[in-house]
């Protein structure tokens, strides 16, 4: 190790499963790690009571401490690459696991395809798998998180902590870290496979200097089914947005995307009898915006397709975003074939042309100019209005957008020859202020039931993407089709499905459990369908939203 560094670390573990953390002991130096258990074992199932004792453990003398839970699978050489990323990074967060469906797991394929050691992490919760901690930062996150936890995961309370105390995180490229594929203690089950975006061992000889690092100003992501965005935009805030923001917002040309797409899908034999061809284009477009955003200049495309840790990111883009639909053992069939679409998409999006459409040109010549949202409750109003100002300015369009108590108006600046008036459900989505649905996502995010808001009415829901979309195509002079609100969905039904997309919690009908008869109803068609609607707005309550919305 450094000899400016003294490291040590823990385990964290459970008592009914010890085997799994004395196997890290065995396999790390002598008294590198010790192993710390659950102190309230019956308890509440949560690993922030084991974390709160294992960074109150640190050994006096101590600069630094690596926290590991039980079902990490280490490199070879861990604790020593380890004392190296300290020496590199002595002040910050490192972290050496980020799963493969996330904002910083995104940024960690970027920085393996620029050849980087670091990234730093995305604004999200902190990855805790495999965390090391200046030892006066992690001295301090107990008492933080007895004051602040609530009811929040301890990766999101590790979150806050850090960016309260002002210290950066960043990322190993690649991940030094696995995570084992062990029943979850904190019953996180639901969450799917949780691997990492690009595990490996580093190049002998890295440089673990901070000097290369990725900060990366855009971050496409594949979650849930849906090929996401999150970009960072004033004050270093970060949001997540949909493929039609987003591609005009990259300079993503949409067209070669499909044409290079449909010219692959021959290939995809082994893929297409198991996967729909839409599933398939997720992925593409997830791996083609993350070739468009890594474009440098001289770059050897060639050369990356041979590097291991690029091929083994392109590999976990597929996976990533179908693990909570899909089985591991399935999952993991499927890899293979799903990293070679992936480095193919990534590569289609290297060699790609630069949008003629890019963020800075303006659409003209649109025939329609001003477009009416109808209906809005006033309060809805206000932040719909917001959250369409920045989509349709980043899709292209110039235009004023107007808030009445009951309507949206969007006034483009050039000649306005006729008004179009969209109807919708009601609008929902990042962004958006929704009753009941976003304080069902709340409860439901810090694991506390939902009880059934029996004052709101039966109702259908648009999501604000489909929503910009259909202004932006009646913008554009096409036909003004209102976006597919779906069925009728009542507050009750809504609950049960808000439990069943975030987190796992009873719903309550007054003091009566709830039980429907069928399942509640989701939407099958074009669009943001309801389940995934809701996982959107769970993302940005969680991780963007300001406290005033939580």
């Amino acid at each position: 190790m450094s000899a400016a560094v003294r490291l040590t670390g823990a385990v964290m573990a459970h008592p009914r499963r010890l085997a799994p953390g004395r196997e890290l002991l065995a396999v790390t130096p002598p008294g590198f790690l010790e192993l710390v258990l659950d102190p309230q074992p019956e308890g509440p199932p949560t690993g922030l009571r084991t974390a709160m004792r294992a960074w109150s453990s640190i050994p006096s003398g101590s600069t630094h401490h690596v926290v590991l839970e039980d079902d990490a699978i280490l490199v070879p050489g861990f604790a020593e690459h380890a004392a190296r990323a300290a020496a590199g990074a002595p002040d910050a967060a490192v972290v050496f696991h980020a799963n493969w469906c996330s904002r910083t797991g995104a940024a960690v394929r970027l920085g393996a395809l620029a050849g980087a050691r670091w990234v730093r992490a995305a604004q999200e919760y902190t990855p805790t798998v495999a965390l090391m901690l200046p030892a006066d930062v992690g001295a301090g996150f107990a008492a933080f998180a007895r004051q602040h936890a609530g009811t929040w995961a301890g990766d999101v309370v590790m979150a806050r902590y850090l960016a309260a105390r002002g210290v950066r995180t960043y990322v190993t490229v690649p991940n030094l870290v696995e995570h084992g594929d062990f029943p979850s203690v904190a019953e996180n089950d639901t969450h799917g496979l949780r691997l990492s975006a690009c595990y490996g061992e580093p190049p002998e000889g890295a440089d673990w200097a901070l000097a290369g690092t990725v900060e990366p100003e855009a971050l496409p992501f594949y979650k849930f089914g849906l090929a996401l965005c999150a970009v960072r935009g004033p004050e270093g805030r970060w949001s997540t947005i949909g493929p039609e923001r987003w591609s005009h917002r990259l300079g993503v040309d949409v067209e070669d995307c499909v044409k290079t797409f449909d010219a692959a899908l021959p290939r995809c034999a082994a893929l297409r009898g198991r996967l729909h061809d839409d599933v398939l284009f997720e992925v593409w477009r997830t791996a083609y915006a993350t070739g468009a955003v890594s474009r440098r200049p001289g770059q050897d495309v060639a050369a990356l397709t041979r590097n291991p840790l690029v091929v083994r990111a392109a590999q976990s883009i597929g996976p990533g975003g179908l693990c909570t639909s899909i089985g591991s053992r399935e999952l993991s069939a499927l890899r293979q074939p799903l990293g070679e679409l992936a480095l193919a998409g990534i590569v289609a999006g290297l060699r790609g042309p630069v949008s003629t459409r890019s963020l800075g040109r303006r659409r003209v010549g649109a025939r329609h100019r001003r477009v009416v949202v109808v209906p809005c409750a006033p309060q809805t109003a206000r932040s719909l209005g917001r959250t369409l100002a920045g989509e349709l300015a980043d899709r292209g369009h110039d235009v004023t957008v107007e808030v009445t108590d009951a309507a949206v108006r969007v006034v483009g600046a050039g000649p306005q020859p006729g008004t179009v008036t969209v109807h919708t459900g009601v609008p929902y989505g990042p962004g958006v202020r929704c009753r009941p649905l976003d304080d069902y996502v709340a409860r439901s995010l810090v694991a506390q039931p939902i009880v059934v808001d029996r004052s709101c009415r039966t109702t259908s829901y648009s999501h604000v993407w489909d929503i910009a979309s259909a202004i932006a195509r009646a913008l554009d002079g096409a036909p003004a089709n209102p976006p597919d609100a779906g069925p009728l969905v009542d507050p009750a039904e809504l609950a049960v499905l808000v439990s069943r997309a975030i987190k796992p919690v009873p719903v309550l009908d007054g003091d009566v459990p709830f039980s429907p008869a069928a399942a509640p109803v989701g939407r099958d068609g074009p669009g943001i369908g309801l389940s995934d609607g809701i996982r959107t707005v769970g993302q940005w309550l969680a991780y963007e939203a300001d406290e005033t919305w939580r």
